[in-house]
C-alpha cells in the first residue's frame, strides 16, 4: 500500500495533551486512509535538552526537568505513567557520564537533543492508538535516513531513499516518524538542525512517492511578516518554492531552509496548515506563483558585517575566494554577500564559528555589529527598480533607514541592511507601505 500524504506536526502544534489530541483527530479524520507521521519534540523540550546537556558539561545534572516534562504529557493524554521509563533512564545514564566527564563530546548533543523527538513519536503513537487509530513510533534512523556527519546540522544523503520507502511499508499501522533525527554512514546518530523535523518530513515524502507534504504548525501558514513585529499580518494563501525558500534562508521561523527541496524534486504538493482551525486552507506552495509583487518580509537579527579589502592583499576576486573559503572551513553560513568598491563583505550570525573565523583572517577584517536583514520576498513584475526605491522612501520614513540595499542578488528578494535597533519599524514600515491593501500595487 502506497502513502499518499506525509503530515508532520511540530512542536508548538503538540505542546501539551489537549494538543497532541487535536493533532490525533486532525490524523484520524483529515489523514486519508494511510498517511505518515512526522512529529517534532513538544514545545521547548530542544531547548531543555539543550540545556542538561550543557549543564552537565559543568557537572549538573539536571534530567529531572525532562521527566516531570514528559509525565505531565501523559498524565494529560491519560497514558501509562511508565511508557517513557527507558528513556528515562538511558538520558539519566548519559547525562551522567557527560556530567563525570565534564566535557560534551561530539555528538553527545544530538544524541541528547534526539530524547525530544523520540519521546514525542511515542506519545503521539500511543495517543492516536488510545483514540482508537492503530499507530506505530519509528526512529528515523531505524529507516536508514542516512546523512553526513555534520553533527547538529547534518545533510541527507540521496541514497537513502530506497531504503526509507522499504522500511515504512513494513510498519503496521500509521507510521509515526520522529523528525529531526538521522544516522551517518557509520550509525553515528546525527541531527538536521533548526525546524530539521521539516526536512524530514520532505524527505519522507520524496521517499514514499506521496501527492501531499502538510506541515501543520500552530500558525495559519506562512505569513506576510512575523505577528510578533506586525499584528496585523496576514497569512499568504500561495507562495512559489522559490520565494518560501527565500523566507526560510532570511529567518523566517516556520521552515527549515532546505526543507523544500526533496518535495519540489519528487514533484510533491506543499501545504502549511494550522492545527487550530483545521479547515482553513493555509498556504499552497505552487512551482510558479502566478502574478508579481512582495508577498511577505523576513528578518534576521543581530548580523555582523565582516569585509576584508583588496588593496595590497590581492585582487577582490582573490579576497572573495579567501574568505568564502574560511566561512566553509569554520561552518559559517552567510546571511548576505556584497561588493562595494574594492571591499568583499559578508554579513553573518555572530557565534563561536564566527570568533574562530575572525581569529584567522586576523586585523585585515573590518567589523560591525548590531545589523539586522530586512528580507523584502517576491519580486516586482514589471520595475524592480520602482520597488526597491518605494522600499527605501518607507524605511527613511519609518525611522530606520537603510543602510545598504542589497538588490538584484535573487530573482526572489530584494534585501536591506538596518541597524538592529530599528528592526521592528523597519518591519513595520515596509509592510505598511509595500504589503497593506492600501500600499500594494505591484502584481
Amino acid at each position: 500500500m502506497s502513502f499518499e500524504r506525509v503530515m508532520k506536526f511540530g512542536g508548538a502544534a503538540l505542546a501539551d495533551g489537549p494538543a497532541v489530541e487535536r493533532a490525533g483527530r486532525i490524523v484520524r479524520d483529515l489523514g486519508g486512509e494511510r498517511p505518515v507521521v512526522v512529529v517534532s519534540a513538544h514545545q521547548g523540550v530542544t531547548s531543555l535538552l539543550d540545556s542538561v546537556a550543557h549543564a552537565a558539561a559543568m557537572g549538573q545534572v539536571e534530567g529531572d526537568r525532562i521527566r516531570i516534562r514528559h509525565r505531565s504529557l501523559l498524565r494529560q493524554l491519560g497514558l501509562d505513567s511508565e511508557l517513557l521509563n527507558r528513556y528515562f533512564a538511558e538520558l539519566a545514564s548519559l547525562l551522567a557520564e557527560i556530567g563525570r566527564r565534564r566535557q560534551l563530546l561530539p555528538g553527545e548533543r544530538d544524541l541528547v537533543l534526539s530524547y525530544g523527538e523520540r519521546m514525542s513519536a511515542r506519545i503521539v503513537a500511543h495517543a492516536l492508538k488510545k483514540a482508537g487509530l492503530p499507530a506505530t513510533p519509528v526512529d528515523a534512523f531505524d529507516l536508514g535516513l542516512t546523512t553526513d556527519s555534520n553533527h547538529g546540522a547534518a545533510r541527507p544523503l540521496r541514497e537513502s531513499q530506497e531504503a526509507v520507502r522499504e522500511a515504512l511499508l513494513q510498519v503496521p499501522g500509521v507510521p509515526v516518524v520522529t523528525g529531526f533525527l538521522a544516522q551517518d554512514r557509520h550509525g553515528n546518530l546525527t541531527t538536521l538542525g533548526r525546524n530539521g523535523s521539516d526536512l524530514t518530513a520532505s524527505l519522507v515524502a520524496e521517499a514514499v512517492g506521496a501527492a501531499e507534504l502538510e506541515l501543520w504548525k500552530a500558525v495559519g501558514g506562512m505569513m506576510t511578516a512575523d505577528p510578533t513585529l506586525v499584528p496585523d499580518a496576514r497569512v499568504i494563501e500561495r507562495l512559489s518554492f522559490e520565494e518560501a525558500a527565500e523566507f526560510a534562508f532570511h529567518g523566517a521561523q516556520v521552515l527549515h531552509p532546505e526543507a523544500l527541496a526533496p518535495a519540489l524534486r519528487a514533484g510533491v504538493a506543499v501545504r502549511f496548515l494550522d492545527v487550530n482551525h483545521p479547515s482553513a486552507p493555509g498556504t499552497v506552495l505552487d512551482e510558479h506563483r502566478a502574478g508579481g509583487g512582495p508577498v511577505g518580509i523576513a528578518a534576521r537579527l543581530l548580523l555582523l558585517r565582516i569585509g576584508l579589502p583588496a588593496n595590497g592583499c590581492g585582487s577582490r576576486a582573490e579576497r572573495l575566494v579567501e574568505l568564502a573559503a574560511s566561512l566553509v572551513r569554520h561552518g559559517v553560513e552567510p546571511a548576505a554577500w556584497t561588493v562595494n568598491g574594492d571591499r568583499v563583505e559578508v554579513l553573518v550570525v555572530p557565534g563561536q564559528a564566527v570568533d574562530a573565523l575572525l581569529t584567522e583572517i586576523g586585523r585585515r577584517a573590518s567589523v560591525e555589529k548590531d545589523l539586522a536583514l530586512v528580507a523584502l520576498v517576491g519580486r516586482a513584475s514589471s520595475d524592480d527598480t520602482e520597488l526597491a526605491s518605494r522600499a527605501l522612501d518607507a524605511l527613511a520614513r519609518a525611522g530606520a533607514p537603510a543602510r545598504e540595499a542589497i538588490v538584484g542578488a535573487s530573482r526572489a528578494s530584494q534585501l536591506f541592511v538596518v541597524g538592529a535597533s530599528d528592526l521592528e519599524r523597519a518591519v513595520r514600515g515596509l509592510h505598511a507601505a509595500l504589503l497593506s491593501p492600501e500600499g500594494a500595487r505591484f502584481s
